[in-house]
Formats: C-alpha cells, structure tokens, sequence
C-alpha cells in the first residue's frame, strides 16, 4: 500500500470517444438522475435477443427454398381461382335448373289449363254453344237439345203472345185503319210443355 494512486492510462480511441460528440451524448444520458429515463445500451440494435418479438432463427432467416414458397404461393392462387370457378359453375347450374324446373311448371300449367279447356265449353271453339244443327236444322238428341227446342218454343209463345195482344188492343173498332177491313182473330200458339 504506497500512497500512490494508480490510474490506469487513457488509450488514444478512449480519448478520440471523449471528443466524438454521438459518445458524449450516450454518456451524459447514462448519468441521468431523477425522473429522467437512463440510457441502458442495448448493444447491437440490428441483433434481436432471444425472447424479443422480431426474433428470427438464422435457420429461418436464411431460408433458401424461395422457388417452393413461390410454388405454393402460386398453387393457393390457381386453387383459389379455381374454387371461385367451381362457385360459379355451381351457381350457374342452380340458377338453370331453377329456369328449367319454372319452365317445366309453368309447361304443366299450361297443360292443365288446356286440358281444363278441352273438357268445358270453353275450349270448344268449333262447337256451336247452343244443342241446334245449323246445317241440318235440327236440335240434338241430348237433354241440352231437347232444353234448347222447349226454350225456343217459349219465345215463339210469348212471341205470339205479344203479337195477339198489340193485335187486339190496337184499334178498338175492330177494322184496320188503313185498309178498313175488318181484322180477323189471330191464332194463339199452343204454350209448349217441358219434357
């Protein structure tokens, strides 16, 4: 133990440090106090340790296989274009099997309504609507011929019934004003009997 003290010598880089302003400035934050955050070097900013968030392995970052990621990024896509082609095939398909099956609906109804048409008057066109012959002038032998001529035979009657009526009513002196005969009874038709 002498009294001298013994101060380890400077080198030259830690005198340049000194001087170098970026150095100073680390130094001066390091001897921060109070409320201050203290500078703490974290050694080599680009290195990441081993629990950081941005830690990669060098395994990972020095990956080689670029042309197999590429590859598979390349297949995602084709398989992604692909699944959207097949989406749209499949709904194309839904969308003409529903026109098809509507087509088919509306060809039954349309069947169902001709053949509804077929079995009412309605559909027949080229029948007349009345039970009477017009080329042989005669009623059908059916129930609607036999209604049709009892209907027919009505309006005669009441036909003559009016004739009668105006006949007698007509001149009260019973001569025709205009040829001055004398008018003779008209002939009441028999009123037809429904069979």
């Amino acid at each position: 133990m002498s009294g001298f003290r013994a101060v380890q010598p400077e080198t030259r880089a830690d005198r340049a440090a000194k001087q170098d302003k970026t150095t100073l400035e680390k130094g001066r934050l390091a001897q921060r106090r109070e409320k201050f955050t203290r500078y703490v070097d974290l050694g080599n900013p680009t290195e990441m340790s081993n629990g950081a968030v941005g830690f990669l392995a060098d395994a990972d970052r020095f990956h080689s296989d670029t042309a197999g990621e590429e590859k598979l990024h390349r297949d995602k896509n084709i398989q992604r274009r692909e699944d959207m082609y097949e989406l749209k095939r499949n709904q194309f398909l839904d969308r003409e099997e529903n026109r098809w099956s509507s087509m088919e609906g509306e060809r039954s109804m349309e069947q169902q309504k001709l053949e509804i048409m077929q079995n009412t008057s309605k559909g027949t066109r080229n029948h007349s609507s009345v039970a009477y012959d017009c080329v042989t002038l005669e009623y059908h032998a059916t129930p609607a011929g036999m209604q049709q001529r009892f209907e027919d035979d009505m309006s005669r009657y009441r036909a003559g019934v009016r004739t009668e009526k105006l006949h007698r009513f007509s001149s009260g002196d019973g001569y025709n004003p205009i040829t001055g005969e004398e008018l003779r009874a008209l002939r009441l038709p028999a009123k037809p009997e429904a069979e």
